[in-house]
């Protein structure tokens, strides 16, 4: 999955734009919810919180940010998720979790080795799950994401750089901003509305199924 081009069967990603609160109840009602770092840091007149770090979402994602690293261009940190390693170095949050709370991923180098840097919390029917980090190359965030999505019981396809697909109002929309022809996956029972399967450079699908 190239970033913005997940798709999914039956589910769609909400973008929460209120409070806390607001996620909340979206989790609580069988919504996964997923948090980027650095996601509340400031208030909306661009100050930081006269209290902890991201405070008005700390009870949302069950751990507390206790400090922040960002390390120089040279220089590159190891996260360890199951078995897989993934590399990053210009902002990652060190996590304190809750009690309860899954650690997903950790730090795998630097003296905070073994500290956690993503969790994921279950509330009510659905999930918050926090990624307090930032990864050049968005693997770390890709598998994740392609996780809760199968977790949740929708599917997902990977696309190449430069293919994204949209859903709106019930038409798939498929724009190549790439130079080369790609082929797209989709139902035979499909209605193709503009263009042709095999999507061409600079060229847009509409289909609905």
């Amino acid at each position: 999955m190239s970033r913005r081009s997940e798709k999914t069967a039956t589910k769609s990603m909400v973008w929460l734009s209120k409070t806390a609160c607001s996620g909340r109840d979206y989790v609580t009602n069988g919504g996964h919810l997923i948090i980027t770092c650095r996601t509340a840091v400031k208030k909306r007149d661009g100050h930081i919180w006269e209290a902890d770090w991201v405070a008005p979402i700390s009870s949302l994602i069950g751990a507390r940010v206790r400090a922040t690293d960002m390390l120089s261009d040279y220089n590159k940190g190891d996260i360890l998720m199951n078995t897989k390693h993934y590399i990053w170095n210009n902002w990652a949050d060190l996590l304190e979790p809750e009690k309860g709370v899954k650690i997903l991923a950790t730090f795998n180098n630097q003296f905070y080795k073994g500290q956690a840097v993503v969790v994921k919390r279950t509330l009510g029917k659905g999930s918050v799950t926090y990624i307090g980090v930032d990864t050049d190359d968005s693997k770390l965030e890709k598998d994740i994401v392609r996780d809760i999505y199968l977790s949740a019981g929708a599917t997902t396809e990977d696309y190449p750089q430069g293919i994204y697909i949209y859903w709106r109002d019930g038409f798939y929309v498929a724009v190549n901003y790439s130079s080369d022809n790609y082929t797209m996956n989709i139902p035979e029972s499909a209605k193709i509305l503009i263009g042709d399967k095999i999507l061409k450079p600079a060229r847009v699908l509409v289909w609905s199924e």
